[in-house]
């Protein structure tokens, strides 16, 4: 995916962000949050599905549990750097008040992560507002991607994962 994303359309980045597991594809959220040429949708995204919400209730990483700050360093540095401009301004959007992608159930796309979680609305607006944009959600994705990569690549993905076992 590294090979692959910057040469990939700006819905790419923003389907990955959106469908990847991020327990098994931590480093490479973690390089396209890095990425100036990450489109500003997808780090928004990301933002969001990496837990924002539930970390707006700590004022201080030394209030967040031991075993969490890396992820609040993560999510305060992704903060900052969206709201700073870092991020590349793109014609896709996302809306956090209104995420087209279901969160795993088809039957109800347009989640709320800004009233999904009580201290979320502690968070600065420019995080919660819409980027301006079209809304591609996971519904979107092309045909025969697998956690928001294309089959050619998920299929290396899960031979490297077998190889391993």
């Amino acid at each position: 995916m590294i090979e692959f994303l910057p040469n990939a359309p700006d819905d790419a980045w923003l389907w990955f962000a959106c469908d990847s597991n991020y327990d098994g594809n931590g480093q490479l959220i973690k390089w396209m949050i890095e990425q100036p040429t990450c489109p500003e949708a997808a780090a928004l995204a990301i933002y969001w599905y990496s837990g924002a919400g539930f970390y707006a209730q700590y004022q201080t990483r030394e209030q967040v549990p031991d075993h969490s700050r890396d992820q609040f360093d993560v999510l305060q540095s992704l903060q900052q750097r969206f709201l700073g401009g870092f991020y590349r301004k793109t014609a896709v959007g996302f809306d956090p008040r209104n995420d087209p992608t279901p969160i795993g159930i088809l039957e109800r796309p347009g989640y709320d992560w800004v009233a999904g979680e009580p201290h979320a609305e502690s968070l600065p607006a420019g995080v919660k507002n819409a980027l301006a944009g079209t809304q591609f959600g996971v519904m979107n994705m092309p045909e025969g991607w697998v956690e928001g990569m294309p089959l050619e690549i998920n299929a290396v993905v899960e031979q490297e994962y077998e190889d391993e076992e």
